[in-house]
């Protein structure tokens, strides 16, 4: 499941296994040499370091062997040494491997900057993890678990690699910044224009928060959900019924609007702090910066409303780059749509297409007992998911978030169990 130890450089792949984008393998120009300098932070799923690489300074983002249920996936219904299943909820959705998939994304598309840069991601060899637990040993170092329990179960040694060896500590290399830095309303207004195209991308579940900013950009994708994606692609599952797709599109919806939601929600607790300050933000994405409005009156249906999000990621296809060099295409070209094509990278052979700055929003059609529910700033996941026969499918799930439970079944449709499908 886990990357296994690497025999040599042919073994370092683009990551995760999976359909859809991945990351390339920080390249060292020779063997992997690491300078430790210091510990910037820990986070639930992954500890921060300062480091060397080449002459050039680095944050090193090295993730933890998280827990289950950190994971966007498995919940109860996968037992966790079914191998086979755990893997193919790992290469979507353990924070890992989510965190390559978005940065894949970024670097395929032409769009690194809407994020903090991304080198790469790397396999700590035996020596420099020897260093690192050395330098900070005060720090008792500990990478199972996550940031609130750390050092749990050995979720390390679970799945051991060829050689019976717990795998390689995983990590991600980045660009060296500042964070905490004052929000301001240029800042703000960048940053939410930015959050489009990344859901223009096909990247959402962006865990926005002042925290997650460096140099104003944002640096930690680990919970993204990159499509395709099995909690938001039916495509990836032959036999999903309609219902089921149904259900799919109503939790694809609900974290969409929760990105915005949650920048709303940034802007004002740092208005709350800063009451007596003139930096206060005045940019929100919603209209007053009540997290959520619903347009009233856009349809003459007293028991409905429509309630919407700023893009539909599931047309991320429509934004994606296309390879000049192996398609001569209009399409190819960015140009099937209307939409003029940036400059194309004689070096890669790219023309990527330009992303719209006001892409239509996605209206989502439901009853108002839906609508209030998509209202509230908390967030639940309405389903979960289980392996069967090489496909992931749904289930409904009842989930206590900041409010009374609620079942995705009372808010909408009935959805049947997707195993007893006629």
């Amino acid at each position: 499941m886990y990357p296994d130890w690497p025999q040599s450089t042919a073994d370092l792949v683009p990551l995760p296994n999976c359909d859809g984008p991945k990351l390339e393998a920080f390249d060292f120009q020779g063997p992997q040499k690491i300078k430790f300098l210091d510990h910037i932070g820990d986070g639930a799923h992954s500890r921060v370091f300062k480091v060397e690489i080449l002459e050039r300074v680095y944050a090193l983002k090295i993730f933890r062997f998280v827990y289950d249920y950190d994971w966007l996936g498995p919940y109860n219904y996968t037992h966790p040494d079914n191998l086979e299943a755990m893997s193919a909820f790992y290469n979507y959705s353990e924070p890992f491997s989510a965190e390559c998939r978005a940065f894949g994304r970024l670097k395929e598309a032409g769009y690194e900057k809407l994020a903090v840069p991304c080198f790469g991601y790397l396999l700590l060899n035996e020596d420099h993890e020897r260093v690192l637990m050395e330098q900070f040993s005060n720090l008792n170092l500990n990478f199972n678990g996550n940031g609130d329990y750390p050092g749990g179960d050995d979720m390390r040694a679970r799945f051991l690699g060829r050689d019976g060896r717990p795998p390689p500590l995983r990590a991600i290399v980045k660009e060296f910044g500042q964070a905490d830095e004052p929000l301001r309303t240029k800042g703000a207004r960048t940053l939410l224009q930015d959050m489009i195209k990344l859901q223009q991308l096909g990247i959402i579940s962006l865990d926005v928060a002042h925290r997650q900013l460096v140099d104003g950009k944002l640096a930690d994708l680990s919970t993204a959900i990159t499509l395709p994606h099995f909690i938001t692609t039916p495509e990836l599952n032959s036999r999903l019924n309609p219902e089921w797709i149904s259900a799919m599109e109503y939790q694809t919806f609900h974290f969409c609007i929760y990105d915005f939601q949650s920048f709303d929600e940034m802007v004002e607790e740092w208005n709350d702090d800063h009451e007596n300050r003139k930096d206060k933000i005045s940019v929100h994405a919603f209209p007053g910066g009540n997290y959520f409005q619903v347009p009233h009156n856009l349809r003459r249906l007293p028991s409905r409303e429509r309630v919407y999000s700023f893009v539909d990621p599931r047309l991320w296809r429509n934004s994606v780059i296309a390879d000049a060099e192996t398609s001569g295409t209009k399409a190819a070209r960015g140009q099937s749509s209307g939409q003029k094509a940036k400059k194309s990278n004689p070096k890669k052979g790219i023309t990527r297409r330009r992303l719209c700055a006001n892409p239509p929003k996605w209206y989502y059609d439901c009853d108002s007992t839906v609508a209030a529910k998509l209202k509230r700033i908390s967030f639940s996941t309405s389903l979960s998911w289980e392996y069967e026969d090489g496909l992931i499918f749904p289930r409904n799930k009842t989930y206590k978030y900041h409010g009374p439970p609620i079942n995705f079944a009372e808010l909408s449709t009935k959805v049947p169990d997707p195993l007893h499908v006629d």
